[in-house]
């Protein structure tokens, strides 16, 4: 059951996580080209948009595009990641010390 449970929320995650951060790619570079233009850059259609934009405006605003993305995608992964260190307890080692104790006391010592 863990491991459907852990595809599920993979595939969830590799179309949402395209999704979002192709979102964030477009939006960040309409900033510097139209939004179709952006859509399009986007999309791998520079071939198409040289010839009415400088390639310095389409690198420029690529760049711009992933590093918002990537910026995105990084804060998501510590937010995430701090989410699991105080989501996840783990109340087992005292438990595990006391059972530790009582086989210390019920196995002889060897002398």
């Amino acid at each position: 059951m863990a491991g459907g449970a852990v595809n599920t929320v993979r595939q969830l995650g590799y179309a949402l996580g395209v999704a979002v951060f192709g979102t964030v790619l477009t939006s960040r570079m309409t900033g510097a080209l139209p939004s179709g233009a952006a859509h399009a850059l986007a999309g791998g259609g520079a071939d198409a948009l040289r010839g009415g934009f400088p390639e310095h405006t389409l690198r420029t605003a690529f760049a711009s595009g992933l590093n918002g993305a990537l910026l995105a995608a990084g804060l998501t992964g510590l937010v995430a990641g701090a989410l699991v260190l105080l989501l996840v307890r783990t109340d087992r080692p005292a438990a595990a010390q006391a059972s530790g104790a009582q086989r210390e006391q019920a196995v002889p010592a060897h002398r």
